[in-house]
């Protein structure tokens, strides 16, 4: 799973708000798109699972590339 998939899964305007800020951290379109290539681990999803859970979200669920 890539971070690319994880932000498809969020609510309209958590997405805006993470693009938004995301967008002024990268120095060209190029190192954006890798970023969000980039793969996420189960652990890291866990951990975002988590913070959704205590902030009364539905946990996000992908399955994992073997």
């Amino acid at each position: 799973m890539t971070v690319f998939d994880l932000l498809k899964q969020l609510e309209l305007e958590h997405f805006c708000s993470l693009i938004y800020v995301a967008t002024r951290d990268f120095e060209t379109p190029e190192k954006f798109k890798d970023a969000l290539q980039s793969e996420i681990t189960e652990k890291e999803l866990q951990r975002i699972n988590e913070a959704a859970l205590k902030e009364g979200r539905q946990p996000l669920s992908f399955s994992f590339k073997q």
